[in-house]
């Protein structure tokens, strides 16, 4: 257990709570709902510190395992050829060790059209994982889907992961703690919606921001499960 004195607590809320207050402000600029009292999200000095080498081999490895869904969901290509043209990738870029329960289900298993579908969708969190790299500029307002031909070329104009990683320039923990209060809000106020049986609020798109949350939640390893698959974005 990590010992906290009073002056480094009493540090750390006002962290939380000026972010929690910026995040309002964000908010309200957009007219989405929230709660004042909605937590605050863990501080910098509370979370889960990724390297930029762990999160560039999720990113590489989810991006594959996407490919391979996408395939097989658009029939493009046989699942048997994609996944022999992006198990190669895989190793091409050493990121096999990287693969979840689920993207390896994905390459090695069969799998329902709702699998396949549900993989595709990672697109958005992979989509976080570039923006925290460095690779993507900003996390637009979630109401569209991030462009997949920018997400593909950036690891497919490479021939090596260390072409790749030559792109990358980590973002600092406060920034990314600060898109993680933001979005933890955002899918608030898209499961008040849905609960209530109400239009999703401002133009959200509901699901680019659950998977975002997903994203950024595992940035922080927010639940300290450290699983991919199944991140906890409880609102």
């Amino acid at each position: 257990m990590q010992l906290v004195n009073e002056k480094d607590r009493e540090k750390g809320s006002q962290e939380a709570q000026m972010r929690r207050q910026r995040s309002i402000e964000i908010l309200r600029a957009h007219n989405v709902p929230y709660i004042e009292h909605l937590p605050v999200i863990e501080t910098s000095d509370r979370v889960r510190i990724r390297t930029a080498d762990e999160i560039a081999g999720r990113a590489v490895a989810c991006l594959l395992a996407i490919q391979v869904a996408c395939d097989a969901s658009s029939g493009r290509s046989s699942l048997k050829k994609s996944r022999k043209f992006f198990g190669d990738k895989l190793a091409e870029f050493g990121v096999e060790g990287f693969l979840t329960h689920k993207e390896r289900k994905v390459f090695r298993e069969k799998c329902t059209d709702q699998e396949f579908c549900s993989m595709t969708w990672k697109y958005e969190a992979y989509w976080v994982l570039l923006w925290a790299l460095g690779i993507v500029e900003r996390l637009d307002y979630p109401a569209d889907a991030c462009d997949c031909d920018f997400a593909i070329n950036v690891v497919a104009d490479c021939d090596s992961m260390e072409a790749f990683m030559a792109k990358i320039r980590l973002r600092d923990i406060s920034e990314i703690l600060d898109e993680a209060d933001l979005i933890f809000r955002y899918d608030w106020a898209c499961v008040e919606a849905r609960i209530h049986e109400e239009e999703v609020p401002a133009g959200l798109n509901p699901d680019v921001v659950f998977e975002r949350h997903c994203g950024l939640n595992w940035l922080i390893d927010a639940d300290g499960a450290d699983d991919w698959d199944n991140v906890s974005t409880n609102t």
